[in-house]
């Protein structure tokens, strides 16, 4: 997902009204997630630019840290890497 794209969508998500504070933290957990997976994905590709899955990451944890998310990783929480 390119940067603009994932910031609207994480704008979406932070101002939705309808949404808890915990909802909105565990939609962009589960972005999060995702944008690891492809991360990666991309890492163990030569033809893949996992530059903009990076700027994902980095915008998701800005929100989560805006919300006042858990600051825990989950990488933290196992051997995954990169």
């Amino acid at each position: 997902m390119a940067p603009q794209d994932i910031s609207d969508v994480i704008a979406k998500i932070v101002e939705d009204p309808a949404l808890a504070r915990a909802e909105k933290i565990k939609e962009l957990e589960r972005l999060r997630e995702n944008a690891r997976a492809e991360m990666r994905a991309a890492s163990e590709s030569a033809m893949v630019d996992d530059a903009e899955t990076g700027d994902d990451l980095k915008h998701l944890d800005l929100a989560l840290d805006a919300l006042g998310a858990d600051s825990a990783s989950i990488e933290d929480n196992g051997a995954a890497t990169l």
